[in-house]
């Protein structure tokens, strides 16, 4: 048992109420094909036919991830019924723990964007996020591109893409028509990964993962959700419909910027992941080089300046 499972074993004990018998985690972490348990090892901590889900942050994400804030984020979604009950919160151990949704409901994947009722339980968890109070963590998506390129850069071995300066340069100007415009702030989930939720019984949903909450534009949760749940285009415009029971093209088109966008912010946080981090079996220069190709896909072509002379 190494020292970071003597700590689960402990706080999961103190919460439990007696001695753990069994700590196991209940997923398998990946960075590719898909980004599942990276910010935090996950533990389902069992005593006395109880048992509880325990989330402890790894150290080499301080530069992206604020465990407090994420743990606040995930209180009040629980709160909102968007995401499991927080049982308790020990942050000076960068740890907290949640209910086990372990009878009837399992994580979610790709596969449930075929789904129409799951999807619109996603969207209305989403929604119940969105009316809820203030978190007081402002989130700015290219404050966040700006930053976690420095650190990259920073890095000196980092391996970031030949290009970056033009793909900088598309957020550069999104940035421009999009600050012209102005824009609302609710809190947002921000995290479009269908591996970050539980599908339960009749498609029920809750949110996991809250590392990026924060209070922004309602348009980046629209547009990160989006860019996931839906592989081309056409299809994505009926999910924006879907979310907002109507279609605006140049709502659509907000929505959709934001979305290549976390792109962009999502392969910088691999890559500097790739070069800090002392897991080398997972993926991390793997997952932003895809990051990379789509947002390069998306951002680097004639349609890209129609997006952001069309968006509104």
């Amino acid at each position: 048992m190494d020292e970071r499972e003597g700590k689960v074993r402990m706080r999961a004990g103190e919460l439990l109420g007696a001695t753990v018998d069994n700590c196991e985690s209940p997923l398998t972490v990946l960075a590719s094909p898909a980004w599942r348990g990276v910010e935090g090892a996950v533990w389902r901590a069992s005593a006395g036919g109880r048992s509880v889900i325990v989330k402890h942050y790894h150290p080499d994400t301080a530069f992206y991830v604020d465990p407090s804030a994420a743990i606040a984020a995930a209180r009040q979604a629980a709160a909102a019924g968007a995401g499991p009950m927080v049982l308790a919160e020990w942050p000076a151990d960068g740890m907290f723990a949640m209910e086990d949704l372990h009878q009837g409901w399992r994580a979610g994947g790709l596969q449930d964007n075929a789904c129409a009722t799951t999807r619109a339980n996603i969207i209305a968890a989403k929604k119940a996020i969105q009316s809820g109070p203030a978190l007081g963590r402002a989130g700015d998506i290219f404050a966040d591109i700006r930053r976690l390129h420095d650190h990259a850069r920073d890095l000196k071995s980092a391996l970031l893409p030949k290009n970056t300066g033009a793909f900088l340069d598309f957020a550069d100007r999104a940035e421009a028509a999009l600050s012209a415009l102005g824009a609302d702030r609710v809190p947002c989930h921000r995290d479009g990964n269908t591996a970050n939720l539980m599908v339960g019984p009749d498609k029920a949903v809750k949110l996991l993962d809250y590392d990026m909450a924060a209070d922004s534009d309602p348009y980046e949760d629209a547009g990160t959700y989006l860019m996931e749940m839906h592989e081309r285009e056409p299809e994505a415009r009926a999910g924006f419909e879907e979310w907002f029971g109507r279609f605006d093209e140049g709502l659509f088109q907000r929505a959709m910027t934001y979305g290549i966008l976390d792109d962009l912010r999502w392969g910088l946080i691999a890559t500097g992941l790739a070069t800090r981090s002392d897991r080398p079996t997972l993926e991390f220069a793997k997952y932003a080089s895809w990051r990379y190709l789509r947002f390069e896909q998306n951002a680097q072509r004639s349609l890209a300046g129609d997006r952001l002379r069309t968006l509104r």
